[in-house]
């Protein structure tokens, strides 16, 4: 299983697998100030970062932060041309941007994955092995403290920007499951000013030669649907005849007012959607999901947004990209 993850998720996967794990092998160039506190390594775990004496003179590694985790029982080891980032934790890799720092956990965009296919940990863990040539000793500890200095380089992002916006962040795309729809065919009379709306929505396709704008309509756009944002996805249960079906994934566009030919207005939902998408029977889409603790075991599921990431993923891997039904059962 591999699950791409980001920011306040990524570091959060990264301290649960620490805390939970038996063993955490971490490689990391950057320590920063309360790196020790960030990254809660155990006796036996092993940590390689850049402790080389350019290093801590920048103030990039915190020698002191090292030296918690030394007289807490975990093998250190230096190498002055690390810039990987990656740790393996029992049998989970997690690969991605972030040094422990505050900055990385708190203010900078990170990014990485997380996977437990056994090719990719015997390759990062031979590669572990390689990269641990030189321990650090009590006596080159202690010489890296005399010369650790403060950081005083000007940072790419200013700090004081960050805290003056509420978010600066990239938040991460959500996903909804919009239940209690109905199969709709509008009026001929409404087509042609429907498609104008779609056609003004055509640019902002990612991927024009594979997708094409689609729309849910609605009298009063409903209260939890207003949370959904630009570029969040959807997967919706729509009721066709005697049958309820569950359609392919596709993310919002925007949503828009539209009127009628017989006067009624109405707020029309904007998606990107996989063109020539497949659905599947809201029972195959239970079956899939299995035992998971979500919200869909009535006849006709409610609207909700799916906060659990990993439920998330997993939704989503029932379709391929194209949006044909994933083979996965």
């Amino acid at each position: 299983m591999t699950r791409f993850v980001s920011n306040e998720e990524f570091w959060d996967e990264i301290q649960r697998h620490v805390s939970d794990g038996r063993r955490a092998r971490a490689a990391v160039a950057y320590f920063g100030r309360d790196g020790a506190k960030l990254l809660k390594l155990k006796s036996g775990d092993t940590l390689v970062v850049d402790m080389s004496i350019t290093a801590v003179r920048q103030g990039v590694t915190d020698p002191r932060e090292v030296k918690k985790l030394k007289r807490a029982g975990v093998n250190i080891f230096s190498r002055g041309s690390l810039h990987a980032k990656f740790f393996l934790i029992d049998r989970s890799l997690i690969a991605g941007s972030a040094n422990v720092s505050h900055n990385s956990k708190d203010r900078l965009d990170e990014a990485g994955i997380i996977t437990s296919d056994p090719a990719a940990l015997r390759r990062a863990s031979q590669f572990f092995k390689r990269l641990c040539t030189e321990p650090v000793g009590d006596e080159y500890l202690k010489k890296c403290i005399a010369e650790y200095r403060p950081p005083k380089f000007k940072a790419a992002i200013d700090r004081s920007s960050l805290r003056s916006k509420r978010s600066h962040r990239v938040i991460e795309a959500k996903l909804w499951f919009i239940g209690g729809l109905k199969s709709l065919i509008p009026r001929d009379e409404d087509a042609e000013s429907i498609a104008r709306i779609e056609r003004r929505h055509t640019s902002k396709l990612k991927q024009p030669e594979r997708t094409e704008v689609t729309w849910i309509r609605y009298w009063r756009l409903p209260k939890v649907l207003r949370r959904v944002k630009v570029g969040d996805w959807v997967v919706d249960c729509t009721r066709d005849g005697g049958r309820r079906y569950v359609g392919t994934p596709r993310q919002m566009l925007g949503v828009e007012d539209w009127v009628s030919a017989r006067g009624t207005r109405y707020k029309l939902m904007l998606f990107e959607e996989p063109t020539n998408g497949q659905s599947m029977s809201l029972s195959e889409f239970k079956r899939r999901i299995g035992r998971a603790n979500l919200p869909f075991k009535s006849a006709n599921p409610r609207t909700v947004a799916i906060e659990d990431q990993r439920a998330a993923d997993d939704i989503l891997r029932m379709w391929t990209a194209t949006g044909k039904i994933s083979a996965r059962s």
